[in-house]
């Protein structure tokens, strides 16, 4: 995969023949892991999901319907799996499965009338289930037949109508939520009695099981019609079946909470010194008090982006005496384990751990490193085998554009950024360039595969990218834009901008487009409404108006609480400021639009305000409107419509900036 003229170029459809891996789980015994494969599938417009074992250093697929991926082991041998196999009538139950690890077919093995997203044994007697229930029917569950029947039936019947009377309402990838919450339930492993853990208001957002399996600790959020930014944290008995509320406060925004040993430590912010975008602290939670543990400056997930994931991962894992994070560092994702004072580093390689388990000697993992893409990777004191070779052959041959990093000095903080070269480099010649923009903006860029990104250095264009003030990995003084969006980290992309010309004498300055997707699109909205240096642009499921993105988006009065405005209820000035639809009539710059109907993160009416200012102004534009797709689109949208976004801003940037 180096650079020659011999490679084949990166096309924009290969992402088709990816594997994408993810949910990487050892059995209780840890002699067998469990895994998810997912395939583009460009003939239904979907993915196949297959469910794949390792062990002894092979990797055999274990089921083949095509929608296996969410799976818990009922023992050492056992596996059971979610999956609608025949015809699904009842939306609000889930039907499962039970195949052995040593092959053979799947029987079915129960269904329950719940929506359950993940489900695991907790103990002889319990299995323990996430759902999401309605509060108008929250005893959906225990109902007749009948009843429930009734339910479905008016549901059909006004499935044309939302009605909502709840803060939060909808949630980009879960459409409208109103009534909706996530509870806990306790299901009878021989019975299939199912018990509540939860109150009907209450909605659950982390929780952890004790060592003996005796007690679980939750934090969650128990509201009637407005959902804050603040948790509480209970604890549940499972000896007595009994919730009791073991912290009250109504100022710390709680990350996750667990257990170390009989000790409660909670991971949350009280927002006092870098406001409520802060990484969180540890906390040891006792008689209702939250005492400092230790400090920490690094957030507690994957943030480094790549357009090669598909599928559920964990950030974070508590099994046994042990516990362990994912954070972005610099750049990479790095895996961490809390030693009851703070965390030591577990994996420390350039890229990023998209998903993890525990060995009896080492750790399984799902990443992305070296230019290449997922794969399944043993790490044994610190030595990376790798263990499956699903994407080998996909990339052989063909020109893979390494990152070679470039960090910018700079007060008060450097830069660190990347280049990709163009395919068949001649330093004397002359390319077009693109700036890829994060989003987030608490994300990062990293070394790792980006598709789109490959694509367009295989076709002979210089690709850079760097992580501006605002994003990840670099702890919470470079990640505060309180008052500053659109101003820092503005700076920070033209400064390495021009860094990079200075570097790349190569580069054409006439010819430079610029993209970015969410926080990425804001930022490409704010550039052309403050320079005409790029000959284009293609914003993504963007932010135009922060008025209306505070007030129609959901994550919605977050970001003024984020940004610690004066007054949260009268903040259109400090908003208008920071919006690019302010400054839009500088705009002479083409610009394409990319949005999705359903992406309510950035609801669509930011596109069509931009759009509508610049078109009627005469400046050049297009937009393109995706159906049935929200804010994922370039990343787990249907194949076909990534394929479509990935032509449309290619063909933008092309007619701007070629020959």
């Amino acid at each position: 995969m180096e650079r020659g003229i011999c490679m084949k170029p990166v096309t924009r459809d290969l992402f088709y023949k990816y594997a994408y891996l993810s949910n990487v789980n050892y059995a209780p015994n840890k002699e067998t892991a469990v895994f998810t494969v997912s395939y583009c599938d460009p003939d239904t417009n979907g993915y196949t999901q297959h469910l794949y074992t390792y062990k002894n250093g092979s990797v055999k697929q274990l089921t083949s319907a095509s929608k296996e991926s969410t799976y818990f082991f009922e023992d050492d041998t056992t596996v059971v799996f979610r999956a609608n196999r025949g015809k699904q009538t009842d939306p609000h139950s889930s039907k499962w499965y039970r195949i052995s690890l040593n092959g053979g077919e799947a029987q079915e093995a129960f269904t329950l009338p719940l929506q359950i997203g993940s489900m695991k044994v907790l103990n002889d007697k319990w299995y323990l289930a996430v759902a999401t229930i309605d509060v108008t029917h929250p005893d959906y569950y225990a109902l007749t037949k009948e009843q429930q029947e009734a339910i479905v039936k008016e549901e059909k019947e006004n499935e044309d109508y939302e009605i909502v009377d709840e803060y939060p309402f909808f949630f980009n990838g879960a459409g409208f939520i109103n009534h909706n919450r996530e509870h806990l339930f306790l299901i009878d492993r021989k019975t299939l009695e199912i018990t509540p853990v939860c109150p009907p208001a209450m909605t659950v957002e982390t929780y952890d099981v004790n060592n003996d399996c005796t007690k679980l600790l939750i934090s969650a959020q128990k509201y009637q019609s407005f959902m804050g930014k603040w948790s509480q944290v209970y604890e549940y008995d499972l000896n007595t079946n009994t919730l009791t509320e073991v912290y009250d406060g109504t100022t710390m925004q709680i990350y996750r909470v667990f257990w170390d040993g009989d000790k409660k430590i909670a991971l949350g912010t009280f927002a006092e010194e870098w406001g409520a975008i802060e990484n969180g602290k540890f906390y040891l939670l006792e008689n209702n008090e939250m005492t400092l543990l230790a400090d920490w400056d690094r957030s507690m997930h994957n943030s480094v982006g790549s357009d090669c994931r598909y599928g559920k991962t964990k950030g974070f894992l508590h099994e046994g005496k042990n516990t362990y994070f994912v954070s972005a560092d610099n750049g990479a994702s790095v895996l961490y384990q809390w030693n009851g004072n703070g965390c030591d580093t577990v994996i420390d390689k350039e890229g990023t751990v998209d998903d993890f388990t525990i060995g009896k000697d080492g750790y399984l993992v799902i990443g992305l490193y070296d230019s290449r893409l997922q794969e399944l990777y043993e790490v044994r004191n610190g030595q990376f085998t790798q263990v499956s070779h699903f994407n080998d052959e996909v990339l052989e041959g063909y020109y893979v554009a390494k990152p070679i990093r470039h960090v910018m000095k700079k007060d008060p903080f450097d830069i660190d950024g990347w280049v990709l070269l163009p395919k068949d480099y001649d330093p004397v010649k002359k390319y077009p360039a693109v700036l890829d923009i994060h989003g987030g903006p608490k994300c990062a860029y990293g070394e790792v595969f980006y598709h789109e990104m490959q694509v367009w250095a295989s076709m002979g264009y210089f690709v850079f990218f760097c992580n501006p003030r605002g994003g990840d990995g670099k702890g919470n003084a470079f990640a505060d834009l309180r008052h500053n969006f659109g101003k820092i980290d503005y700076e920070d992309l033209m400064d390495y901008t021009d860094y990079i010309l200075s570097l790349y004498p190569a580069i054409d300055s006439r010819r430079m487009a610029v993209t970015g997707g969410s926080y990425g699109g804001y930022m490409t909205n704010w550039v052309v409404s403050q320079t005409d240096r790029f000959a284009c642009a293609a914003t993504q499921r963007s932010i135009s108006n922060w008025i209306s993105e505070v007030t129609s988006s959901d994550y919605g009065i977050d970001f003024a609480i984020e940004q610690e405005f004066d007054d949260m209820y009268h903040c259109e000035k400090e908003l208008w400021e920071m919006s690019p639809l302010k400054y839009v009539n500088n705009v002479v710059t083409p610009i394409l639009f990319i949005h999705s109907f359903e992406d309510y993160r950035c609801p669509i009416d930011q596109a069509y305000a931009y759009y509508t200012s610049i078109r009627c102004r005469g400046v050049d534009s297009k937009m393109v409107l995706f159906k049935g797709e929200n804010h994922e689109l370039s990343r787990a949208g249907k194949p076909l419509h990534r394929l479509k976004r990935l032509n449309e801003i290619t063909d933008w940037i092309v007619k701007y900036t070629g020959e």
